[in-house]
């Protein structure tokens, strides 16, 4: 039986630059070895449509495989390209455009969405670098759908996506972010299950995320 779940600590092999320090919520090194060990073979591909600081690109070339990812904030994006053996393969866009930017298909896909923070001084587009204006959760998790529903058509016969995400402990309640996520995205994959990411110091009130592993 697969272990679906792992206890891990939040350990990134890259050392961020001073001013990005306070936006660091990186998933760790060992969360993208963990699924990359387990639906990848050495030179498969390994793509992320959110890179943010580049952590799963910069750990699949470690591992021997290829990365390919995107990014919208061009600040971010020069920064991985600084950080990989092969710069040219992060793509500066948006990927609620995903099809138009001439991408490969891919073996496995591991990614966190960025989080909708309204209510904690980011009331704006998660989706476009929190600028522009918010257009509401649900529009969100229907462009998150729409996003995955474009990256089934870049995988390769027998590819995975793994999608992490956790729930929120917000002023007045909980936003059941990771299940509206895994709910949206099974409407355009087909859900495979999730691994419990159990860390060692909490993040947005909880301390564990879920790992959630889809194919096509």
């Amino acid at each position: 039986m697969t272990k679906t779940f792992l206890e891990l600590t939040k350990e990134c092999s890259l050392t961020l630059p001073e001013r990005y320090r306070d936006e660091d919520v990186r998933f760790p090194d060992g969360m993208v070895e963990h699924f990359i060990g387990r639906f990848t073979r050495e030179g498969d591909l390994v793509f992320d449509p959110f890179a943010g600081f580049g952590t799963a690109l910069v750990v699949a070339e470690r591992m021997g495989r290829r990365a390919f990812g995107v990014e919208i904030d061009p600040s971010r994006g020069e920064y991985i390209r600084s950080c990989l053996a092969e710069p040219g393969n992060l793509v500066l866009g948006d990927s609620r455009n995903l099809l138009s930017l001439g991408l490969p298909r891919f073996d496995l896909c591991v990614t966190s969405p960025p989080y909708p923070l309204v209510g904690r001084g980011r009331d704006n587009d998660p989706l476009a670098a929190y600028t522009g204006a918010w257009k509401g959760y649900g529009a969100y998790i229907d462009e998150l759908a729409g996003i995955f529903g474009q990256a089934r058509r870049l995988m390769k016969d027998g590819a995975h996506v793994v999608v992490e995400a956790g729930n929120l402990k917000l002023e007045g309640g909980i936003s059941t972010f990771a299940w509206d996520v895994a709910g949206a995205l099974s409407k355009v994959l087909t859900f495979r299950g999730e691994t419990v990411a159990c860390w060692d110091a909490p993040d947005f009130g909880y301390d564990h995320t879920y790992c959630m592993v889809f194919s096509r």
